[in-house]
Parts: structure tokens; C-alpha cells; sequence
């Protein structure tokens, strides 16, 4: 039997897995040269050597980046996990690659909307009204800590 932490972190795995799937063009998009994206998903043995050196053969031979990217992606889609997410908006990703900032805010809205949602679940259950109004209240992004079970408010 899951628990409840277990059972928020399974459905929150599948809720930025699924946003992912629908957000792999514009992250494709948003990476308009091949470094440092490549170097970076192979530093963090997020792609092997293979796929590295094929990927950078495939620029050198005019392949648009966005396409090439988008392969990497559907590469990473197949074994998606938070660590992906935190190489992919990276802050030196950011930077780099400014159109990545609003994919970005887009992951970070469809867990806050999820982490909400769980919250008046939370407060219908148990009666329990939080101290701290909503407004007040952010979202750190399971992915952005390493070693998270679950979604945390923080000031």
C-alpha cells in the first residue's frame, strides 16, 4: 500500500512527465545551439557518448539544432526523471537559452496548480485550515531538491 507521500510523488512524476511530452517543441525550440546542451545532458550521463557525438555530428552536417534536440528528447522521454529537469532548466540553461525560462514557469505552474489542489484536499479532509494564505504561500518543484519526497512550501 502506497502511502500518501509515495502516492503524491508517483501522480507528481506523471503530472511533469505528461507536461513534458506536451512540451518537447518548444524546449527543442528554446535550444537554438548545441552547446553547452549537449555537453551539459552528457556531463550528467543524461545521454551516452553515442548519442552525444551522433547529436553534434548531426549539426555539423546542418541538421537544425531543434530537431536534433527534439531527438534527444524523445531519447530522454523514455527514462524521464527529475534529474532531467534540473539539468534541462539548469541556470546556465537559462541563461543560454532564454525561451527556456518560460517552459520553465510552465512546469513550476502545472505543479503548483497540482500542489494547491492537493492542499483543498488536504483542508476538506481534515478541516484544517491553513495559516497562511494562499498568495502568501510558493512552490519549490520536487525536482529542483534533490532529495524530495514530496512538494514543500517555502517562504
Amino acid at each position: 500500500m502506497f502511502s500518501t507521500a509515495q502516492h503524491k510523488e508517483t501522480i507528481s512524476h506523471e503530472i511533469l512527465l505528461t507536461h513534458f511530452r506536451k512540451n518537447k517543441v518548444e524546449i527543442a525550440n528554446a535550444i537554438t545551439k548545441p552547446f553547452p546542451f549537449l555537453e551539459s545532458l552528457r556531463d550528467h550521463s543524461l545521454i551516452t557518448e553515442e548519442l552525444y557525438n551522433d547529436s553534434q555530428e548531426a549539426c555539423e552536417d546542418l541538421v537544425p539544432v531543434g530537431r536534433v534536440v527534439y531527438h534527444i528528447l524523445c531519447h530522454l522521454e523514455k527514462m524521464f526523471d527529475r534529474s532531467l529537469l534540473q539539468a534541462l532548466f539548469s541556470r546556465v540553461h537559462l541563461k543560454e537559452y532564454p525561451d527556456l525560462i518560460q517552459v520553465h514557469r510552465s512546469f513550476k505552474n502545472v505543479i503548483e496548480d497540482k500542489h494547491f489542489s492537493w492542499e483543498c484536499d488536504r483542508e476538506e479532509t481534515y478541516k484544517m485550515p491553513s495559516t497562511q494564505p494562499r498568495c502568501e504561500r510558493g512552490v519549490l518543484l520536487s525536482y529542483e531538491l534533490p532529495s524530495q519526497d514530496c512538494f514543500c512550501c517555502v517562504p
